[in-house]
């Protein structure tokens, strides 16, 4: 009997610890598993928590935790996502750095000016663009609380010294948050380039103008101070005006042919062209030129030339202006060579002249507008200096390009490329 009563209860209270476990101690586990799960960013074992009416509320505002937890970070990588988006898609270099001038974000173009790897995750502004104009820009615009910009020149290694305008803009000016600034970098190198290419380009045409104009104005001052001169002096003075007056008509002709080359609505007027014909002609009309310095002339083409589509007037002008060139810096009793042959799908003309040849250092400049690689000899040589940038645009408007080769002492070569089927 006594027996009977120990194990009952023992079962009693073995049902009471079972009971208490799965009330008072397993929910709690469970929950405390469950918080460890969400502290770890892990998937929990489970959320719903019985036995326990507190435990399961623990568990229920858990798995809200975790849930709104969950739609914080999908919004925050949206944000970062849509941040880096913005960035990348940006032209200028940006950088945000703090109140000690350390780099806390940048995007792709910031790293490509400063040749910084991707790998690249901070520092300061100073360490990675190696440049203490913008340091002190920086430091100013946190400093004063006040934008700041300034131009400054960059020079990395041996590669041609670029123009960046650089703004700081201050953060935190009115709030509590992060004391720093936003960097702006925008390379206006290209800008200046064309400016001053502006700047020279109404120097030069000045230049060109001023002097026919003065012997204009110098010998109708001495025909209006006396009517009567000799008819030998009359006729010298008036020989020398037409020479200028000559000169002034191809130089504006040029500058209004290289005005419309330029212009956006430039349209082509493209034909067919059979070349041998085409070159022929060409090498007819300048017979006289070339006797005039006592020079041969050889065309040259093989006997099958494809038919080339495009304008015939610009590029009539783009040969005439080469032969012109090749003429001019040719010796008495030299050689003009005019070429034509194909290349795969396009046709190389090129002109060759037996003159001094262009220095290496003046090759890539001679298409500049009114380059002139022999200074000493531009007095000699009355061209406009814009047959080259004429020559050079009108092969890209059809799509072909120029090269330039030459050798002191033995000549220069111009080779123009032009597709067979040019689209205007």
């Amino acid at each position: 009997m006594g027996w009977l009563a120990f194990f009952a209860l023992a079962a009693v209270v073995l049902i009471a610890a079972v009971a208490f476990w799965r009330k008072w101690i397993s929910p709690w586990k469970d929950a405390r598993e469950l918080a460890d799960a969400v502290v770890e960013q892990r998937p929990p074992r489970k959320f719903l928590i019985s036995g326990n009416p507190e435990a399961h509320r623990v568990g229920l505002a858990l798995e809200k935790l975790m849930d709104r937890r969950r739609e914080l970070e999908t919004r925050v990588r949206e944000s970062e996502s849509s941040v880096q988006t913005v960035l990348s898609a940006m032209l200028d270099g940006l950088a945000v750095i703090d109140d000690r001038r350390s780099v806390r974000l940048m995007n792709r173009q910031f790293r490509d000016m400063f040749g910084l790897d991707g790998n690249v995750a901070g520092g300061t502004l100073l360490e990675l663009v190696h440049n203490a104009a913008i340091d002190r820009l920086a430091g100013e615009a946190i400093r004063q609380q006040q934008p700041q910009r300034e131009s400054i020149e960059l020079s990395r290694g041996g590669t041609e010294p670029r123009e960046m305008e650089v703004s700081a803009v201050p953060l935190g000016e009115n709030s509590a948050e992060m004391k720093g600034a936003v960097i702006l970098f925008r390379d206006i190198s290209h800008f200046r380039k064309v400016e001053k290419m502006r700047r020279d380009f109404v120097a030069n045409v000045s230049h060109e103008l001023r002097t026919p104009l003065s012997i204009f104005r110098g010998y109708l001052e001495t025909l209006l101070d006396d009517p009567h001169q000799p008819p030998g002096e009359l006729l010298r003075i008036l020989e020398i005006m037409e020479r200028h007056s000559d000169r002034l008509n191809a130089l504006v002709e040029d500058v209004l042919s290289l005005a419309r080359l330029e212009s956006p609505g430039m349209e082509l007027n493209l034909s067919e062209i059979k070349l041998p014909e085409f070159l022929h002609g060409i090498m007819r009309d300048w017979e006289k030129r070339f006797a005039a310095k006592q020079l041969k002339s050889h065309l040259n083409f093989p006997g099958t030339l494809p038919r080339l589509r495009a304008d015939e007037t610009r590029l009539q002008e783009l040969i005439y202006n080469l032969l012109d060139n090749a003429v001019k810096y040719s010796n008495p009793r030299g050689t003009v060579f005019l070429r034509a042959e194909s290349d795969g799908d396009s046709v190389r003309i090129n002109v060759a002249d037996q003159g001094a040849g262009i220095p290496p250092d003046d090759l890539p400049r001679i298409y500049e507008r009114f380059y002139r690689a022999d200074k000493s000899r531009s007095s000699e040589h009355s061209g406009t200096g814009l047959g080259l940038s004429i020559v050079k645009h009108i092969a890209q408007l059809h799509g072909g390009s120029v090269e330039a080769k030459s050798e002191l002492g033995k000549g220069t070569t111009i080779t123009v490329s032009l597709p067979v089927s040019a689209q205007c």
